[in-house]
């Protein structure tokens, strides 16, 4: 079945609930004191059609963002009727108003003359097109707006790999630049897949075997093809942003590319941050990948694959280590119909292992390695989660580098993980359309979409961090309905419990733990209480996911309007319009003031009041 017709009010819809760039300069007090001079206005239209985000733009200028775009280039085009940053905003804009069809640009984007005025463009561009060249090939059948939707695509698709890396890396040192991670951060690694169909060039293949049952009730084995590309990343699990991305074809695996992601990761971090935790899953269980990591001072935390003698080592050694104990509180149901169970998760701790013969330094020829010289690693393994064994193969054995004095630790900390799932991919494919409207159907093509979208993904996410943050919002504790949690440790020779305190929070990040402010050099250590505005975490949204926050903005955008006069423009609300006007305004609503406290707000002089206004036609109020 075909998806249905988009319209423009769907594209609207999209639009208020996302973000937009521009390149106008805003300026509400020059606007404003124009429009009571009377002087002619350009355009003036309602911000719900545009869907603004103001802010935004003031986000890009102040984390020079928007000067390393300016730096964007496309070098296979040798001939440009533009600079490339307008290409990189308009493919930017499409991503954000959730176009599916290239040939839908034209009515659905090109032809909205408020937005394309904020990029860069004038009416007459909008009306007329950039380049006469083809008019008369033109028809009528279907509208002609600003330029061509098909050379949007071929434009942006001869970007290479190299252009893409560093507009990509570039935007995330900006960001760290401008202290949006914090100074120590933990990080996930995980890929996923972009399937194809065959038709894509250069696209890879991967054989999948499944099991199902036949008609009969049978279970057969069946093989499946998949086509396409893989998506590996690197998040923050502060702020859920991605710190450099790798695109290979969907067959290949993702270990080899582990070290070469995390030492891009540094650079675009360095100086300001550096990774101090990485978590992974079995996918990334390789030796001299992780003993790499280890030199350069990264904590890892990997679960152990089945077949791996060191799992086997770690599950002797934790015999004779003390069983850890935990049991959360957790209700169910709200009322009279509310009801509480208890998760019991039990922990135990080994040391000293040596036995992953791969996990060492690089082989020298003629030098043998010696046992006790060998680097040694600590495991945790979970025999009870939350009331279930862990996995069919027994108990699971998490291996790291780091202590396992606070087994907790380990395990809470490999539970982020889960993060770049929810936070990241299924965020990416649900909502900005990941694995979707590829601009051709080339490896370029894909290349080009998925290093937008998770570039885009990105930016917003660290805006919307920013906006809280300067709004004076909080760090929010996620309880999940957890009433209570003790914490007992278990003998392992004589049985004997014995009841002992909450660890530390794990990490920064673990759903139970809130981000501490951090001090400032030479600030008073005991100021008044106020809202921390120096760490930015996902932990300030308060929960609030992209629909929210998309309804969100179309509510308080719904009664502005947004004014050009020349190359600015100012975004007022239309009572305020109708104020800076001179018109005569009987009741406005309580929140804008009077009409001198709008005037005085945007330095307005003061002219004589107009006087009430007579009744209008009808007015049966004014009759005695």
């Amino acid at each position: 079945m075909g998806s249905e017709k988009q319209t423009a009010d769907d594209i609207r819809w999209n639009l208020t609930e996302q973000l937009d760039w521009r390149v106008a300069e805003r300026n509400d007090v020059a606007v404003a004191q124009a429009l009571q001079r009377g002087e002619a206005v350009d355009a003036v239209h309602t911000l719900d059609e545009a869907g603004l985000l103001d802010g935004f733009f003031v986000f890009l200028k102040e984390t020079g963002v928007m000067n390393h775009w300016s730096t964007f280039t496309i070098e296979a085009v040798k001939r440009v009727f533009l600079p490339s940053i307008f290409f990189l905003l308009l493919y930017g804009t499409r991503v954000l108003f959730g176009i599916e069809s290239t040939n839908a640009l034209p009515a659905l984007l090109f032809s909205n003359v408020a937005v394309m005025t904020l990029v860069g463009f004038n009416a007459h561009q909008v009306a007329e097109g950039m380049t006469r060249r083809g008019a008369h090939l033109r028809t009528e059948a279907s509208d002609y707006t600003l330029m061509d939707p098909q050379t949007l695509a071929e434009t942006i698709c001869k970007t290479s790999a190299r252009e893409l890396e560093h507009l990509f890396n570039g935007t995330i040192h900006c960001l760290a630049a401008f202290g949006v991670f914090v100074a120590e951060a933990m990080i996930a690694v995980d890929g996923t897949q972009v399937v194809t169909t065959e038709s894509f060039q250069a696209c890879g293949c991967l054989r999948v075997t499944k099991w199902k049952h036949n008609r009969q009730g049978l279970r057969i084995q069946t093989t499946e093809l998949l086509f396409g590309w893989r998506l590996i990343a690197l998040i923050d699990l502060v702020t859920l942003i991605p710190l450099a991305i790798k695109i290979v074809q969907i067959q290949r695996q993702e270990s080899p590319y582990l070290l070469e992601l995390v030492q891009q990761a540094q650079a675009n971090l360095a100086p300001f941050s550096r990774i101090r935790w990485l978590v992974a899953d079995r996918a990334y269980v390789d030796g001299p990948t992780l003993y790499a990591l280890d030199r350069m001072g990264i904590t890892f935390i990997v679960i152990a694959k089945s077949n791996m003698a060191a799992r086997r080592t770690a599950l002797a050694l934790s015999v004779k280590a003390p069983l850890q104990r935990r049991v959360e509180t957790v209700r169910h149901g709200h009322g009279r119909q509310a009801w509480t169970e208890e998760w019991v998760t039990c922990v135990q701790a080994a040391t000293g292992i040596r036995s992953w013969p791969s996990y060492r330094p690089p082989v020298v020829q003629g030098r043998r390695l010696k046992w006790q010289d060998r680097p040694t690693l600590n495991a945790v393994v979970v025999s009870l989660w939350r009331n279930n064994q862990p996995s069919k193969d027994g108990p699971r054995v998490f291996l790291t580098n780091g202590s396992v004095e606070n087994p907790w630790a380990i395990l809470d900390g490999y539970d982020d993980r889960s993060w770049i799932e929810n936070g990241l991919f299924r965020n990416s494919k649900q909502f900005w359309r990941l694995t979707r409207w590829f601009p051709e159907k080339t490896e370029a093509g894909v290349h080009s979409h998925l290093t937008f979208v998770t570039l885009i993904l990105a930016v917003a996410t660290a805006y919307r961090l920013w906006d809280k943050a300067q709004a004076g919002a909080v760090h929010q504790v996620w309880d999940h309905q957890i009433e209570a949690t003790t914490y007992q440790l278990i003998a392992a020779d004589t049985g004997e419990v014995t009841d002992v305190p909450a660890p530390c929070p794990p990490s920064t990040t673990h759903l139970a733990s809130v981000l501490p402010s951090q001090p400032t050099a030479g600030v008073d250590s005991n100021p008044e209480p106020k809202p921390s505005l120096d760490v930015l975490a996902h932990s300030l949204l308060g929960g609030q996911g992209v629909l929210r926050w998309r309804r969100q903005l179309e509510q308080e955008n719904r009664d502005k309007v947004i004014v050009f006069i020349d190359h600015q423009y100012g975004i007022f609300d239309t009572h305020e319009l109708l104020v800076l006007s001179g018109v005569p305004v009987r009741t406005l609503p309580p929140h804008l003031g009077s009409r001198e406290d709008i005037l005085r707000r945007y330095g307005c002089h003061f002219a004589q009041a107009p006087g009430p206004p007579g009744p209008m036609p009808g007015d049966q109020s004014a009759i005695p």
